[in-house]
Order: C-alpha cells, then structure tokens, then sequence
C-alpha cells in the first residue's frame, strides 16, 4: 500500500493484507477526523496510556458491531416491513411460527433461520372467502397455496464492515405451483444515532420493481415498556394488479404506502397492524424463540454435581475388599448417571493391574460431558496400587468406544493439575475392545440388562392438504415396552391407542394427481383408519461391534404400521473421524391394513381403475455420512433401491445446534416417473428433532421429533427397518462445537 498525493492507492495483493488487518487501522484510515478529535497530545502519551486508549476504542468498535436495532418482520415472517422484505434477519437458531390477516388472505408461517446469513420461511397462504374450484364442493374450503422462501443475506452488520448496508437476495415461493413467486435484491443500513433503519429494494415477479421501507423506533433507549414500539412505513411494489394469481379481491390498489406499528413483548412476541393498498387494515402475531441457543425451559437442578466426595483410593487388600470397590463404583456411577455392567481386573505384566469396565450413559448427550464426569469418579475411586483403567461405552447394546486412562493422569487431572485438552490427547477415545476372558481376567461385578423397560406416553399424527379439509390431525396415547431378551436381542414393542382423530373421511388415494407407481406409501391413510388400536413395532435386533471400526446389526419383525420383514446392516465408522460409509438391505412385506397379517399384493392406480399386482419390498442402499464440525452440519447421501422400485439417490442434511436442536431437509432424485400438477415430483422435506431435557429438570438422552414431506408419494420411499447403527453412534460420540472452533 503507498501513499500518492495525499491518498491512499493498492498495489497486488496488499489490499488482502489491508483487509485483514485490525479494525483500529480501519478506522484510521477511513475516519481521519474522528482521529483528529481525539487527544492532541495521543503521541506524547506513555505506552500504557496509549495502549489503553486503543483498547477503549476497539471496545466502542465492537460495542458499535454489535449495537442493533430491534428486528422488524413482515406478514410471511422474514425480515421486512408488512408485504416488503429487508436485508436483516433474526440469529441462527431461531424458531418462529405466526398468523397474518392480510386481506383477503389469511397467511399461516413457519421460520426457522439455519445460519446468520440464511433465513428459511414457509407460509400457507388461504384465499378467503373463494372457493377451490377442484376441492371446494368436497369440503376444502377456500383455495390455498404452500411456499417456501429464502433469504441469503450476503452481509451483515455484525461481519465487521459497520458502515455498509447489510445486504441480500432473496427467493419467495420458488417452489411447486409458485403463485407468488418472487426475487428481490435488498440493501437496509441502520442509522443507531437516530433509532432508525432504511430500505431499498429490487423485485421481479410478484414484487416487481423498487420498492423500499423506513422502521422508527422511538423510545429504544427509553427504560419503559414502549421501548419496543416500532412504527414503520413502506412502500408496496406487489403487482396486485396484473399478477394472475392474484385474489381477484385484493388487485385494488388505492395507495403504495402502507403504515403501521409492530410492538415486541419480552422479545419472544410479535404484535403488528398497518394499512394494506389504502383501503384495508392488517395485522399479523408472531412467536419467535431462539431455540437453538436455549439452556432450556427449566434449570437442571436435578444433575448432580460432578464427582468430588469420598475419595477412596486404598489399595485392593486386606482393608478394600474387590467386592467393596466394585460396590464404591456401581454408585458412584449410577448416582453421576451411569449404570455400569461388567467390571473386570486385568493382570498386567508390569505386575499393577488394570481395570477394564463397561458403562451405559443413561443421561447425557454430549460425550465430553461423559467423559470428564467418568474421569472424576475414576480419579477419586480407583484404587492406588492399579496402573490403567480402560472404559467402555455402550448404546443400544453396542459397545461404541472406549478410554484408557493412566490413573496418575486421572488424579493429577482432578487435582488442577493437568488440563482437559492436555487429558485428551493423551487419553483420546478409542475403538471398543473385546471384553476380557474369565480366565484371564477377574470379574469383580456384573449386572444383566433389564428385561422390561415400560414407556407411556402421548403422540400425535398430522396430514396438511386433504381434499376434504386443509389440516387433519390425530391424538393418542403410546405404551412402549422394550429391554433385552439372555443380555444381547433387543426388542422393541409400540402399541398406540387413537383417541381423537379428524381422519375418518380422508380418501385413500389423490383422485387430482394420482400416483402411477406402486401404491407403497400412497394408501397409507388406510392403516389409520382401520382401527383405534395399532401394533406400530414389534422386532427384535442384533448389533456387533466387529473391531477396527466395524458394526453390523440384523434386525427382524414389524418395523412400523404399513411393513414388516428383516432387515441387515453393515456401517463403517471408526472412532475419531468425521464421516462414515455403509450397507443396509432389507426385504419387507406390507402389513394387512388390520391385525398382524401380511399381503402379498399392493394396489396400483390405472387409467381403467385399481389393480393389485404381487409384491415383495426389496430396499437396498449404500450410505456415506459426513459431519463437518466447524458448523456442526452433517450430511447423509443414500444411493440404491427404494420400495416402489426406483432407483436414485436420497440427499439428507441437518444443522445441530448448542441446545441439541436438529433441524434437517432431505431432497430425493429417483427414474419414478411421478408427476405432481402437471410438473415431476421428487421426493422432499424436513424434519425437527430436539432432546427432550430441554423441557426437564434434568439432562436426558431422550430425542423427540416430527418431519414431514412435501407430498406423501410413492417415489423415493424408504422402509423403517429398527434401530440404524449410524444415529446410535453419531449421538454417542457427539460433541457441539461453536462456529469455527
């Protein structure tokens, strides 16, 4: 970088060296009389003097950063005004859910923002008060539109460059039918001095030319409860007019500008009513929680502390029995949440012998949480006169890794003497060995695995877009019996009860877009509907650990409502990497729509009605995994067989975040010949899981979840075959680490 008559020009790279260079520098540069003002005596300052002031001001910089404006949303629940969207969006994590009445449509939302800098948001756009002109006369009520929406947010306040706007672009509806399909390019710069934020924006499509929008909020700094009163106005370039899908109630248009206010209450509510086209009124409520960040809804007052009292490490003798510290251990490790099932004395040729132990964490989920609380109990309870002591860990009956620790590491660890990363390399996780023989080894303490573990429990079931109503639903009650049969053959038993269910006039097959394939998915309302009570599973399964990094599993029974048959799976994973490759195949029956039995035929749909053709399901699949740590994601690609006999492959990705919080979207390409509304259909959706001590007193292992595709069809459709090796082992070694740790 040189300097030519008084200003600044780059030469080569330098200008990547300037760009990474301090704010500080920045700031000199480019604000020489904010410089100026500053003390006239700067230079003759003491170093300390002078390092401090540079310390104030990087702190003002980042204060600055990060100082932001409440967000204001629009009616589809993106970042925006009331119809116009902005550049701004909420925090990566951030669940919201929201209705708006913006005549004549009524707008049902989901939001859920993956990254900073990608906001994801679907709606369910009703056209009131007219009719579906195919459903309507069946009980559909008015017509209706599903849309999906994202926002890529190419700079951001917070990335460091204040003085720019934050920028992005933007897709509305930009799948299926796409009746409100946009794109738009949007620029918002916030002006902090004044309480206020700008707009400019681009639109084609729906929105269709510049369109821009001003948010005020006045009492921001004001220690009151209107300081999250917002007023906002904009000015509307949705084409009403001439958009032909438009309501042909709403293509009236008095005025561009809608006004209005949206009021935040605690930061989770979102109150909003404007002016619409100058001659209607509108408003919208919204709920958004950051829940991927969340601690949880309730402390976990009921976790014990780490393991610190007694400390008992007399030597196994006279004084300590093996029958006492086998005792000493067992609750040690129940009471940390741990229930331990083999306990073993190695004889090692150095003449100390080894402990060798096998644990199930019954609480935790994440493995440094395990791992530092094992390492606690070990180093206060292991005896003086043992050298090692090696621990394996076990999930779903399969030994997944295991650590060997020195126990002078453990207790110079538990003493603050050594740190946890500096334990960690030299005690790393490691592939699970074999348990030790009973002829070469001691058993000081072994416990069965329970035979019957009962759950009780509610579930609930929903369908969005039947013909004879827009949301069905179905409410019920779950017993779940499960354990192991001789200490190795898991089972698992589901027995559901229906007690309230709108599902009763649902029709078994799509009479407007039917599917041509097999029908191995497509009849599936036909399982609901047979009875109130259901057997949903009833398996039993086999996992190894075969060494080095190899699993496998055969699994056989009824695996869910609709199919039953073996399965078999073989998975690579080994310790300490981020990615994994397997095999899974399984041969499947359908289930008759009552009762236990099996069919042997399945319906498919012809143009001169339904016939029912034999059948076999054969599903085969070759699986590679990744997790890509810096951002916690992790991807899954599937490449085989599907049920209805199409070949393709299935494309799986997900985002876990510091709460446990899984939010994921498959996509699937098969040779199916399925067409949805005249266009080919693939296969797709998301899914949400989250574990379920974000809502206890405790830690929990515990994961619910709910997913749902974008259509129920029959191309790219994949049978439950019990317990997958990969999610058993995934959760069990996982750890969350923040963004480029």
């Amino acid at each position: 970088m040189v300097r030519v008559r008084g200003c600044w020009q780059f030469k080569g790279s330098s200008i990547l060296a300037y760009l990474g260079g301090s704010l500080l520098r920045f700031v000199s540069l480019f604000c020489p009389l904010v410089l100026a003002a500053q003390d006239s005596c700067y230079l003759d300052d003491p170093p300390a003097c002078r390092l401090f002031k540079d310390l104030e001001r990087v702190a003002q910089i980042d204060k600055d950063l990060k100082e932001r404006l409440p967000l204001v949303i629009n009616d589809q629940l993106q970042g925006g005004y009331f119809t116009m969207p902005s550049a701004r969006s909420f925090e990566a994590g951030v669940l919201g859910f929201g209705f708006a009445y913006v005549p004549p449509y009524h707008i049902w939302s989901l939001g859920f923002q993956f990254f900073d800098h990608l906001e994801a948001t679907g709606n369910y756009w009703i056209f009131h008060n007219q009719p579906d002109e195919r459903l309507g006369h069946l009980g559909f009520g008015d017509s209706a539109e599903r849309a999906a929406n994202l926002k890529f947010i190419l700079l951001r306040k917070e990335d460091g460059i204040s003085f720019l706007p934050d920028l992005a672009i933007g897709w509305n509806d930009f799948m299926g039918t796409c009746r409100f399909e946009s794109f738009y390019v949007a620029a918002t710069q916030e002006f902090s001095r004044w309480n206020m934020e700008a707009t400019l924006g681009w639109g084609n499509g729906r929105i269709q030319g510049l369109y821009g929008g001003v948010a005020w909020t006045p009492f921001r700094r004001l220690p009151c409860f209107l300081k999250d009163l917002t007023l906002a106005a904009e000015y509307d370039a949705n084409d009403y007019k001439r958009h032909i899908h438009e309501h042909p109630r709403g293509r009236t248009v008095k005025s561009r500008i809608n006004a209005g206010l949206q009021f935040t209450v605690w930061d989770l509510i979102r109150l909003s009513g404007n002016t619409l086209r100058g001659e209607e009124l509108a408003g919208s409520i919204a709920l958004n929680y950051n829940l991927g960040s969340s601690k949880g809804f309730i402390p976990k007052t009921h976790d014990p502390a780490p393991y610190c009292a007694p400390i008992d490490t007399q030597p196994i003798g006279l004084l300590r029995s093996q029958a006492e510290l086998a005792q000493e251990l067992a609750y040690a490790f129940q009471e940390q949440g741990f229930d331990l099932y083999d306990l073993y004395l190695v004889p090692e040729a150095c003449g100390q012998d080894r402990l060798w132990m096998k644990l199930v964490n019954v609480r935790y989920r994440e493995e440094r949480v395990v791992r530092d609380r094992i390492q606690y109990v070990l180093a206060a309870l292991a005896p003086s006169n043992l050298s090692t002591a090696t621990v394996v860990t076990e999930a779903d009956g399969v030994p997944v890794q295991e650590y060997r620790f020195r126990l002078e590491d453990l207790r110079r660890y538990a003493k603050g003497c050594m740190s946890e990363n500096e334990l960690l390399v030299i005690a790393p996780p490691q592939e699970a060995s074999w348990t030790p023989n009973r002829y070469e080894a001691a058993s000081l303490f072994h416990r069965r695995k329970a035979i019957w573990l009962l759950t009780f429990r509610p579930w609930f079931r929903s369908f969005l877009g039947s013909s004879r109503g827009k949301f069905k639903y179905e409410v019920g009650l779950a017993l779940n019996p499960e354990g192991y049969l001789w200490d190795e053959i898991y089972y698992n038993f589901c027995g559901t009860y229906t007690i309230k269910s709108s599902t009763e006039n649902i029709e078994a097959q799509d009479f407007l877009n039917p599917s041509r394939l097999i029908n191995v998915r497509t009849d599936s309302i036909l399982y609901n509907q047979s009875n109130s009570w259901h057997i949903d599973q009833a398996f039993v399964q086999k996992s190894w650990n075969m060494g080095l990094g190899w699993f496998s599993r055969i699994a056989l029974g009824y695996f869910e409502m609709a199919y039953a048959g073996l399965a078999l799976e073989a998975l690579y994973y080994p310790v300490n990497v981020n990615w994994a490759i397997g095999f899974q195949t399984a041969t499947l029956l359908k289930r008759n729509y009552y009762g236990l039995g099996l069919q042997h035929k399945v319906r498919k749909l012809t143009d001169h009605g339904p016939i029912f053709v034999p059948y076999t399901g054969f599903q085969y699949f070759v699986d590679f995994y990744y997790q890509y740590r810096p951002l916690s994601l992790d991807f899954k690609i599937s490449a085989g067989q599907f049920l209805a006999r199409d070949k393709g492959i299935r494309i799986e990705g997900g985002r876990t975040f510091q709460s446990g919080l899984r939010v994921g979207l498959w996509y699937t390409l098969t040779n199916a010949e399925d067409r949805v509304n005249g266009q080919r259909y693939y296969d797709k959706g998301f899914s949400i899981t989250m574990p379920l001590d974000l809502f206890l007193a405790k830690s929990s292992r515990t994961r619910i979840g709910y997913s749902m595709a974008a259509w129920l069809r029959d191309c790219g459709a994949i049978g439950a075959t019990g317990k997958q090796l990969y999610p058993t082992l995934f959760w069990e070694r996982y750890n969350y680490k923040p963004v480029f740790y």
